[in-house]
């Protein structure tokens, strides 16, 4: 069982501190994600503020903070297929910003935020279900950054709990 105590720091970048940090060190792959799924669908619900409320007029909406967690989440789970199955091709990295761009003004709706949260984290959940504790060690690089596959379910949660802290003191409170 990996916990993510026992994780190195030289097995990803130290810009990546700002995510790890807030993972408690004990939890494990086999139980971060799912239970930083219960905590996400519970924040989702309780947010009483419409989805397309933003603090500032440039900022984003509460609902394209939602989705960027979800298309962050994609990205890095496609990170860790390619390094669990070993190719060390470097990965390009993405632009958040034109991600969320492309949302426009789309209307988001809860139920299917929640639905779509569920779902890309159950895929996530299964990814690392059966992976040898050997593929978990492999290394991979994306936006020119090393990291191995076995750090990214905490980056993950830690990047998802991240933002869920930005809305609830920018845009809830």
């Amino acid at each position: 069982m990996v916990y993510l105590k026992d994780i190195p720091s030289d097995e990803y970048t130290p810009y990546f501190d700002t995510y790890l940090n807030l993972v408690d060190k004990e939890s494990n792959i086999e139980n971060v994600l799912q239970q930083s799924l219960g905590k996400t669908l519970d924040f989702i619900n309780s947010i009483d503020k419409p989805l397309d409320y933003r603090y500032e007029a440039s900022k984003w909406s509460i609902g394209q903070v939602i989705q960027h967690n979800i298309d962050t989440e994609r990205v890095f789970a496609y990170r860790a297929l390619r390094f669990l199955r070993g190719d060390d091709t470097a990965l390009s990295g993405f632009d958040q910003d034109v991600f969320v761009d492309s949302l426009g003004d789309y209307a988001f709706a809860k139920a299917e935020l929640l639905k779509t949260t569920e779902s890309t984290r159950n895929a996530t959940i299964a990814l690392f279900e059966n992976v040898t504790a050997d593929s978990l060690l492999f290394k991979g690089n994306a936006s020119g950054n090393v990291m191995t596959a076995r750090v990214i379910p905490f980056l993950i949660a830690g990047h998802s709990l991240h933002h869920e802290n930005v809305i609830r003191d920018r845009y809830l409170s």
